[in-house]
């Protein structure tokens, strides 16, 4: 999209009150295109929810599958890429058909993204996140330290386990989850922004 004049003058007095920096016509042009071209991107995936959000009410019904032609999502669950077909999507964020099947059998609860695992821990965590070899963990399992759900496929193969941390307290409290690192960004300035 091409920027007006008078929107590249903006964004160069914008820039100057926040950053300090005075920036030519070419560098606010491509600056200030590629923020227009982030927000029509959030704008375009509002539109998206927006609109299967009206279906929920229309038709009355607690989610749906995707569209195939709607592309590849990612289960928020076992974190498998699948055509939108074989995506299911409610208010609760996308799940793969494996994964949805496995809560309406109650394998699992409804399960969302939980980032901070409050709620459950995805089976690679437990090595990257609470530094217990993959080895070790399978014994600790055996032991019935540690209890794990595995979630089937409809040929009956676990392709993935969730490990609920209501069920392993004690397990949580004898492998208590590495700190998180700190990332700092140093913008070219010098100035450091911890994200």
């Amino acid at each position: 999209m091409s920027l007006s004049q008078k929107s590249i003058d903006e964004y160069k007095k914008i820039f100057k009150e926040e950053y300090g920096q005075d920036l030519s016509d070419a560098e606010a042009r491509e600056q200030g295109g590629r923020l227009v071209d982030f927000f029509e991107i959030l704008y375009k995936q509002a539109q998206i929810e927006y609109r299967r959000k009206l279906r929920l009410k229309k038709e009355k019904v607690k989610g749906f599958f995707l569209d195939a032609n709607e592309g590849q999502f990612t289960c928020a669950i076992c974190g498998v890429t699948k055509p939108g077909n074989e995506i299911w999507w409610n208010l609760d964020g996308l799940r793969c058909a494996d994964c949805w099947r496995n809560i309406q059998e109650k394998v699992i609860p409804p399960l969302t993204w939980d980032h901070d695992n409050k709620i459950w821990i995805h089976d690679w965590q437990i090595h990257s996140d609470y530094n217990v070899h993959p080895a070790t963990a399978r014994k600790i399992r055996r032991l019935g330290e540690l209890h794990g759900r595995g979630l089937k496929r409809k040929d009956g193969l676990v392709y993935c386990t969730v490990y609920l941390v209501s069920e392993n307290k004690e397990f949580i409290k004898k492998y208590p989850k590495k700190p998180a690192m700190k990332v700092e960004y140093v913008d070219p300035k010098g100035r450091k922004v911890e994200l």
